[in-house]
């Protein structure tokens, strides 16, 4: 069984643990709920999984810590390992979904937090691959993967009018290559951050994302919004904070010719064991994506 096979395996442990209801005897008789509810747990099942499974002893570490020294900052991975020869890097996103009904979250004895936010999701997705495929462009790894594990049905529902994404004031780019905002309100791009079942991969390339709350600029419900965003804008490139909305995703080292959720996408019912209620949730699913450089 390969590293890929490997971590579909352990994902579909951990969806399959997700997806069961609340109110099951396994909480009641040892106060422990197999649920995973953040980032960090799913970070340490897997590596704790291929540590038994590829029987790394030493050879598998968290937070790996990389030096990018073109942005002159510390990146990081979430779980490193070294197997077959090979440097193999491997980066997770946990989105949830969670119950934002106040009264009926106070009768879950567990709960996945609401997180939204899903136009960064997406984003965040294609950031992941994109410094995957720059790690191994600078021969920290030989092999990356992405998972992404979630129960927000946003991420793989296709929606209606993407296009049509009229939120705001946008980053732009001049002439000189110097980012500005939008002097009137515009479509920004969310609509190429598509994580849909079966999408291909670009691998060529992606446009730099260009709304601004990527890059956590402030003000676009300020008085006068153009002026407050722009100086924040200012504030960020003078910092050398401005990251994401400058740079092209790159993902010419990735494997998969398109998006593949795993498994089936549906709906179900969970319950507290402390209240008959009932809440619709969507069951969790995943992705994987697999890079590797081209020999």
């Amino acid at each position: 069984m390969n590293i890929k096979e490997q971590l579909t395996k352990i994902c579909e442990d951990i969806i399959k643990e997700n997806n069961k209801d609340f109110n099951n005897n396994e909480y009641e008789t040892t106060g422990i709920s197999n649920h995973i509810f953040d980032e960090k747990g799913v970070q340490m099942k897997i590596g704790l999984e291929l540590i038994n499974k590829l029987k790394l002893d030493n050879k598998l570490q968290f937070e790996r810590k990389i030096l990018n020294e073109i942005h002159q900052k510390k990146d990081y991975l979430d779980v490193f390992l070294f197997h077959n020869n090979k440097k193999i890097g491997i980066e997770l996103k946990f989105k949830t979904k969670g119950i934002e009904d106040e009264k009926v979250k106070k009768n879950f004895n567990y709960y996945f937090s609401n997180q939204g936010a899903g136009t960064n999701g997406q984003h965040s997705f294609f950031w992941d691959l994109h410094r995957l495929n720059d790690f191994i462009e600078r021969d920290e790894i030989d092999e990356g993967y992405q998972i992404f594990i979630t129960n927000d049905y946003t991420y793989w529902n296709e929606k209606k009018n993407r296009n049509a994404t009229m939120g705001g004031f946008i980053i732009k780019i001049n002439k000189e290559l110097k980012p500005y905002i939008s002097i009137e309100r515009e479509s920004n791009n969310s609509h190429e951050f598509k994580m849909t079942h079966k999408t291909p991969f670009i691998k060529d390339g992606m446009n730099p994302p260009n709304w601004i709350s990527v890059d956590n600029i402030k003000g676009q419900n300020a008085k006068d919004p153009h002026t407050t965003i722009s100086e924040n804008l200012n504030k960020k490139i003078k910092n050398g904070k401005l990251l994401y909305s400058t740079q092209e995703i790159k993902l010419n080292h990735v494997v998969d010719d398109d998006i593949l959720w795993k498994p089936e996408l549906a709906k179900k019912m969970i319950k507290s064991s402390k209240s008959s209620k009932t809440k619709k949730v969507s069951k969790f699913a995943f992705i994987i994506v697999e890079l590797k450089k081209e020999k």
